[in-house]
């Protein structure tokens, strides 16, 4: 914040609002002292109390069902909880510019939706998952996940304020990490609970866990708006998604992360499907392979990613993606060509399907953080990770399809080679995103609008952390 202190004239050249630190910040750095402590801790507690229950109804919910004979061609229904996601742009300008000074401008909406959201999630431990309640169940995640987004709105404002620019690449890895660790708990121990207790006591565990981890982000001093923002209130303007949609670099930004979203969604939301018609069950599948695998694999793999992007840069990481798509998915088709392969063979394969794809994921996720707007960071990041998330719901439900009638050997083939292909997009294009980035961040803080034309930055510097 300390370079936005003063404005510069337009016509005078100025660093990038972005410039890395000459010292990168690593994992170490985060406990350096009690404020960035507390910063992490309260970013990755609200974010991980929302996998809790996230994973195991959005990921072991498609097993369950599949158990219950639920054919693939109908996996299309668990697209329905995802359309409040795709909706909320729509609110989401009036979550980021208002709120009290009191309890924080995000801290407004963080405490009531996950209250109300944790509600919702314990209603639905009075409905058994049978065929004949699935429309039941799928209406009840959609008003839970009208609350939730709410909650997600204000903590995509709340992380991309509070992490310093050298600070976000380390930051997608701890929350890459911090997520699948919450996956890890949910698919061990929450469906632990609910093969050896039932279905409600799962559900109730779930919810349990989404307030228990939120404390920590509800308990922490919010800390005043970012600059930009305070400069865009000042002058009597509020968020605005008309805004975003028209500005340059999000015509860039908003494609390009669906299509990474949606290749990676091909492979991911289907493999736990795929294991059960391996023979493998519920039961099995969370406590026994995904829970370590995940685990494992994320530690292994996030912990890396964020060494590569800190020694090379995005680039080079991004690169490196691509060809490590069809090592990721190789090895799924070969382990479903074995007779009954054993659950060391599965859990090997899973971790290297974690691990490979890390590098995309991770450029991914802190090339997200990097490309916000402070002066609508809410709105911004919210309108990214909505691409995100919807490009990865409609993977689930054409995905299905595809499998239906290609089989499974054919249908990761293929994923694989789109994946590749996708990475490859996304390097070619990287240069013209940080371009048109730099742009939009040196007009906002000159209180211009941005503009194609203005004369874009030296943007060799942004290829590393932050």
């Amino acid at each position: 914040m300390a370079e936005a202190a003063s404005v510069p004239q337009p016509a005078a050249p100025r660093p990038s609002a972005h410039v890395a630190s000459p010292q990168t910040f690593s994992i170490r750095d985060i406990f350096r002292d009690r404020a960035t402590f507390g910063k992490f801790a309260a970013i990755t507690g609200l974010m991980m109390g929302q996998v809790f229950p996230a994973a195991f109804f959005g990921l072991m919910l498609t097993a369950i069902y599949r158990e219950k004979g639920l054919p693939l061609d109908m996996f299309w229904v668990f697209m329905l909880p995802s359309v409040p996601t795709w909706l909320r742009p729509l609110w989401a300008p009036f979550v980021d510019g208002r709120g009290s000074k009191r309890i924080g401008l995000r801290k407004t909406w963080i405490i009531p939706c996950t209250l109300f959201g944790a509600c919702a999630y314990l209603s639905l431990s009075f409905f058994e998952p049978e065929i004949a309640t699935l429309w039941i169940i799928i209406a009840i995640l959609i008003v839970k996940t009208t609350f939730m987004t709410t909650q997600d709105i204000a903590i995509d404002g709340y992380m991309v304020e509070n992490l310093a620019d050298d600070e976000r690449g380390v930051g997608a890895a701890v929350m890459d990490i911090g997520r699948n660790v919450a996956q890890f708990s949910s698919w061990a121990g929450v469906a632990w609970v609910y093969g050896a207790y039932g279905w409600s006591a799962a559900v109730v565990t779930a919810a349990s866990l989404l307030v228990l981890f939120s404390l920590p982000g509800i308990a922490r001093r919010e800390p005043p708006p970012p600059l930009q923002a305070q400069r865009r209130h000042a002058r009597g303007e509020r968020p605005s998604l008309i805004t975003l949609l028209k500005r340059p670099d999000t015509r860039l930004i908003l494609p390009l992360v669906m299509l990474i979203s949606f290749g990676g969604g091909l492979i991911s939301n289907l493999y736990i499907a795929y294991l059960v018609d391996v023979g493998f069950t519920v039961r099995q599948i969370g406590p026994l392979i995904l829970a370590p695998a995940t685990l494992l694999g994320t530690v292994i793999g996030a912990t890396a990613t964020a060494w590569f992007l800190n020694r090379f840069g995005y680039k080079p990481t991004i690169l490196v993606s691509a060809f490590l798509m069809i090592p990721t998915v190789i090895p799924i088709i070969w382990m479903g060509s074995i007779d009954k392969p054993s659950l060391l063979t599965v859990f090997l394969v899973t971790l290297n399907a974690i691990i490979l794809p890390s590098f995309i994921t991770i450029a991914m996720a802190a090339s997200r953080l990097k490309w916000s707007s402070k002066t609508q960071a809410a709105t911004d990041y919210t309108s990214l990770v909505v691409a995100a998330t919807a490009a990865a719901a409609a993977a689930l439900g054409v995905g299905g399809v595809l499998a239906q009638h290609l089989g499974w050997y054919a249908y990761f083939l293929l994923s694989g080679f789109f994946v590749t292909g996708c990475c490859f997009v996304f390097y070619w294009l990287f240069d013209r995103v940080e371009a048109a980035v730099d742009t939009r961040d040196r007009a906002e803080l000159a209180h211009e609008h941005p503009s194609i034309e203005t004369t874009p930055i030296n943007i060799g510097v942004r290829h590393g952390i932050g």
